[in-house]
């Protein structure tokens, strides 16, 4: 048994310290790329932002060539990979080149986000502060593993994700229970820092807790059912991808998949006026919850922006699926919304919930992601029914291949 005052360092003072520099560095990174390159990418006028997707995937192809010098694992399996590693570590010159080919994938309108980047990111902090002497093997992984909440905490604006993701990513049936409290502060940390520095921005944010009726409740399990089939779906579109990238060079990739992004940019501004493809996924959650739309377009804003997110797994973008997957879901919410006659978000909040617990094998986090909501206790308890229903659904099916499925030990 650790000291007391060991463990308060420990468990609460480092886990703190690292999740303030993480969530300052995250809030930074993520307005330069979204809040600074994304609208000036915009802000050009008629097409022509079009015209600059291919570099999204041409520019991240030279970065990942002369910065980060390392075709594999992707940046999005590095933190997972490491952390099923004996003493795993970290290949700290490479983080930089990740970071930088994260930037330039989303601020040249990739449809990726800064998640996978923001989690090496913050795992590096950790691992780097766990290299003071004195700590044991187990503290310094400790660390590695709550500076990759701390990271989707920040770039994600949940802490209640980002507590459980470092714990709960690596695997598809498990969990890294003992870690909790270390993760759930640095996520905390992150997240109250970036929230004061540039401020957070929510995919779905409800303005009041819906009424919950026996009308409610059911098309809440279509919701959850519809996302759970969406999770196989963009898991197998994701496993073609990488299957696709196997048979071609990263030249070929990034010039045919970014073509095929300023094709899909292209036509989702015709439809909608915005330019729903550029980023994580805001920009299209913006336009779909700011106003009354068929929900046949939203079916096909859906299919083109998911089309754009696989373009740039299979292309070598540097960015993640994260968020990205969240927007999924919230489209599948307001399809099945629309249907429904309903006029709040709260649907689209429980499909982002649902179709990233289950695609990306999370139910604990996801659960947390609707009770931070706001949407009251009603609405918590339908998000875990929901979540847990996708995840069934889903089945063994995940869109990262480093997982585990259980840990072999207690």
């Amino acid at each position: 048994m650790r000291p007391a005052p060991r463990a308060l360092a420990f468990d609460i003072l480092l886990p703190a310290v690292l999740g303030a520099a993480t969530g300052a560095v995250v809030g930074a990174l993520s307005q330069l790329a979204e809040g600074i390159a994304l609208p000036a990418l915009a802000s050009l006028p008629g097409f022509w932002p079009a015209l600059f997707s291919p570099l999204a995937l041409l520019v991240t192809l030279v970065v990942s060539r002369r910065v980060t010098r390392a075709a594999g694992p992707a940046t999005a399996e590095l933190y997972i990979a490491t952390y099923h590693q004996p003493q795993g570590r970290l290949p700290l010159a490479q983080i930089p080149g990740r970071v930088l080919a994260g930037l330039t994938t989303v601020g040249f309108g990739g449809s990726q986000g800064l998640e996978s980047p923001s989690a090496v990111l913050g795992a590096s902090l950790g691992q780097l502060v766990g290299a003071r002497r004195g700590l044991g093997e187990a503290e310094r992984n400790t660390l590695l593993v709550a500076g990759a909440s701390a990271g989707i905490a920040a770039v994600f604006s949940s802490p209640g994700v980002g507590a459980l993701y470092g714990i709960e990513i690596p695997w598809r049936r498990d969990v890294d229970a003992p870690r909790l409290v270390p993760c759930a502060v640095a996520a905390a940390c992150a997240y109250g820092t970036r929230a004061a520095l540039v401020g957070p921005v929510h995919l779905v944010r409800l303005e009041h807790a819906p009424a919950i009726d026996p009308l409610f409740v059911a098309g809440a399990v279509v919701v959850a059912l519809a996302a759970g089939l969406g999770a196989r779906i963009f898991a197998s579109g994701t496993e073609l991808a990488h299957e696709l990238a196997h048979r071609h060079s990263p030249l070929l990739r990034a010039c045919a998949g970014g073509l095929l992004l300023a094709a899909l940019a292209a036509a989702g501004y015709a439809l909608t006026g915005r330019w729903i493809t550029f980023g994580p996924g805001y920009i299209a959650a913006q336009w779909l919850l700011s106003a009354e739309h068929l929900g046949g377009l939203v079916l096909v804003v859906l299919l083109i922006r998911s089309a754009g997110t696989l373009v740039c797994v299979y292309g070598g973008g540097g960015g993640g699926v994260f968020t990205s997957l969240a927007c999924t879901g919230a489209f599948v919410g307001e399809v099945i919304a629309r249907l429904a006659g309903r006029s709040d978000d709260a649907y689209a909040l429980l499909g982002a919930a649902c179709l990233l617990g289950a695609a990306y094998r999370i139910p604990l986090a996801t659960m947390l992601y609707v009770a931070e909501s706001g949407g009251g206790v009603g609405l918590s308890m339908i998000g875990i029914g929901g979540v847990a229903l996708a995840q069934s659904l889903a089945g063994s099916i995940s869109v990262s291949n480093a997982q585990h499925d259980t840990r072999s030990v207690p």
